[in-house]
């Protein structure tokens, strides 16, 4: 994936989850920005194939992989702690009996594990808690 890549204790916490790796973070209603840490892919289509292995019962860290496998790329999709925007809904759907939204969001800074930094606006596709932000 073009970011950086969430510090470990994170990507320990969600990979470990039997969560669909949302974690809610509040939007800045003066910016538009959320900050979170989640899964983010960089298609929809890898999105919904990784939603549908979860669907199937698959893990977190073995969902990701066969993603990344199919798409022949070790980054397609992975674990980030990114400040974005919400771009646009795709889809809704139902994981292990909790609503998620997949959501095109533009990333805008990523976070190291030590220091954010900024990065030119991208586009990825994350799951979104109905509740709240959370990627």
């Amino acid at each position: 994936m073009r970011y950086v890549w969430a510090a470990m204790t994170a990507a320990t916490f969600l990979l470990g989850s039997a969560a669909p790796a949302t974690v809610s973070a509040a939007p800045n209603e003066d910016s538009g920005l959320s900050i979170g840490i989640g899964i983010v892919c960089n298609t929809s289509e890898q999105m919904h194939r990784l939603v549908g292995l979860r669907m199937d019962g698959a893990e977190v860290p073995r969902a990701v992989k066969a993603v990344n496998i199919e798409a022949r790329d070790p980054r397609a999709c992975g674990v980030a702690a990114v400040a974005f925007m919400s771009d646009k809904m795709i889809d809704i759907k139902a994981v292990q009996g909790k609503m998620v939204q997949i959501v095109r969001i533009s990333v805008v800074a990523a976070y190291d594990g030590r220091h954010w930094s900024r990065v030119p606006a991208m586009t990825q596709y994350a799951l979104i808690d109905p509740e709240g932000y959370a990627i």
